[in-house]
């Protein structure tokens, strides 16, 4: 019970933290990407940083439009890659019987803002493997050029700049009229509106903000707007709307994960896995 309330206090302060520095307008975040470094490897001697990752990373990062990069040091926002229990061998495929050269790893992104010194978010350990034909020199090149994946980053940045949006249009739902059916948001993907994206809704008047009073999950997405449908509060969020709706603000706040107290738990133990390598 006590890890419960905990985490629903930081859930409160994490909303709270989210419309305290972020206006309701879509803004585009800079960022530098670090080279990625082998921390904790199983062949500790080995002297390869994985910097040839740098240059295909940053493509992906720039995929996303929430974000750009740039070639300042000194950006607040800065994106670390840590390779962890790397190694390499060969073998012989039983299949096909050809002999290869392999290369397996694991690997965490994460977003930290340094002015705070505080991880904004962290992405799953992810595990990657490639083998190659030719030499381990190919299979790491191949390694650099495909991990990590534009989808890993999309992930983090999602949770670091979490998008605000606010609600246009609320149509109840055709079989139970007092229950909200389809929810128009004013984010797309040109915002940077994902598939699978969850948003949590909340009503904002005057600068004060409510509780979470909704959630909801996207349907489908054009360039700039949206069409979700609510998962939770669907009965609060059909009356406060039909009472409220001119006079105050239904603000929309995004996150990839469906469960808030996954996101946080990820959040709390990233600094163990990183230590002081950045």
């Amino acid at each position: 019970m006590k890890t419960r309330y905990f985490l629903t206090l930081l859930v409160c302060v994490f909303a709270g933290t989210v419309f305290a520095q972020t206006n309701l307008t879509k803004k585009t975040n800079d960022i530098y990407v670090e080279s990625p470094i082998l921390s904790n490897g199983s062949n500790s001697n080995e002297q390869t940083t994985f910097a040839a990752m740098r240059a295909p990373l940053i493509k992906k990062v720039n995929q996303n439009p929430k974000v750009q990069t740039v070639e300042d040091r000194n950006c607040v926002n800065k994106l670390l890659t840590v390779i962890q229990n790397y190694k390499r061998y060969t073998y012989r495929d039983s299949t096909d019987g050809k002999f290869y050269y392999r290369i397996d790893f694991h690997y965490i992104l994460a977003i930290k803002n340094t002015q705070t010194n505080e991880v904004l978010a962290q992405g799953a350990t992810k595990t990657a493997y490639i083998r190659s034909l030719k030499s381990f020199a190919d299979a790491f090149d191949q390694a650099c050029q495909r991990y990590p994946d534009a989808s890993d980053f999309n992930e983090v940045a999602e949770e670091a700049f979490a998008l605000v949006g606010l609600i246009t249009k609320i149509d109840p739902d055709p079989k139970k009229s007092k229950r909200a059916g389809k929810v128009y948001i004013d984010l797309g993907t040109n915002d940077g509106v994902r598939s699978n994206q969850w948003f949590d809704v909340f009503i904002v008047n005057n600068g004060e903000v409510s509780e979470r009073i909704a959630t909801l999950h996207l349907d489908k997405a054009d360039a700039t707007s949206s069409v979700c449908k609510p998962k939770k509060g669907k009965e609060d969020l059909m009356k406060l709307w039909n009472n409220n709706h001119q006079s105050v603000k239904f603000a929309v706040v995004s996150r990839m994960e469906k469960n808030i107290f996954k996101k946080l738990e990820k959040a709390m133990d990233f600094i163990n896995v990183i230590g002081d390598s950045f």
